[in-house]
């Protein structure tokens, strides 16, 4: 069975909030992800780009960087410099010819082409030239502290998912597995995410301990001692176990043999 993991992840907490497994032809803009809980900074790459995820967003008052879909042809509405004036009410690729000598632009706009459309609401497009190509990226943040560098490096923030993922199917060997149904498959997906947490609360309390930062621990070698942590020391953990739970038991037999027995009751006597 061919099937695909979307995932919600934590850049703060650096975790999985949402696992959410589908067939492998599903597209990935079918992942619900969004909640209506505010002031959240979502970023996500073009798989699940939709018109109807970027409304959910801007209702629920939150925020969104992701990069421009190439068949996305926005309408400019608005310029932040006097000196892009002759771009509003021209198509992106109207202006593609004028850029010329420029290395960004900032833009506000209107994504649909539509007559009528269901998404009518003004977002922001940024655009840096990088190595000879221009890049897009959408987002509802207008502050101007905000510059389009620091657009984008928000955008780049993303590929910690990318390196989370790599971990996941190459680490904990999640590409290989056994389950042949959606119940087995998901035990096996929280089991390899319960070992991933594992790992990052430990890192956490590393750093904690030793006073340097999060970041100078690599993820690989803490999981492999972790791993190899556990597998020498389960062992003698669960034979203490055993023999705390058996003492356990045997004390409560012990009190069920002297004080279980039933109330005497008076019985007829045999004629």
């Amino acid at each position: 069975m061919c099937t695909k993991i979307n995932v919600k992840y934590s850049l703060r907490n650096l975790c999985v909030k949402k696992a959410q497994l589908t067939v492998g032809k599903r597209h990935d803009n079918g992942f619900l992800g969004i909640t209506k809980q505010p002031d959240i900074l979502y970023l996500f790459d073009l798989g699940y780009w939709s018109f109807k995820r970027l409304k959910k967003i801007i209702s629920a008052v939150s925020f969104f960087v992701c990069r421009l879909k190439t068949s996305c042809d926005p309408l400019i509405v608005a310029v932040t410099q006097n000196k892009w004036k002759a771009l509003i009410g021209k198509r992106l690729s109207e202006i593609m010819p004028l850029l010329e000598g420029n290395d960004q632009i900032d833009l506000k706009v209107k994504l649909s082409k539509a007559k009528k459309p269901h998404f009518v609401e003004t977002v922001r497009l940024v655009g840096l030239l990088h190595a000879g190509s221009w890049h897009f990226y959408l987002t509802n943040i207008f502050e101007a502290t905000f510059t389009p560098e620091t657009i984008y490096d928000l955008y780049r923030q993303r590929w910690a998912v990318e390196i989370f993922f790599n971990f996941f199917k190459h680490l904990l060997h999640i590409e290989n597995l056994l389950a042949r149904n959606k119940n087995g498959i998901m035990v096996e997906i929280y089991s390899a995410l319960i070992f991933y947490l594992l790992t990052q609360i430990v890192i956490v309390l590393a750093a904690q301990k030793s006073g340097k930062p999060i970041e100078t621990f690599s993820f690989p070698r803490s999981f492999q001692l972790v791993k190899a942590f556990l597998t020498i020391n389960l062992r003698q953990l669960l034979d203490k176990t055993h023999k705390g739970l058996s003492c356990f038991f045997a004390h409560l037999v012990q009190a069920v043999s002297l004080l279980g027995f039933k109330d005497k009751l008076n019985l007829p006597r045999s004629p």
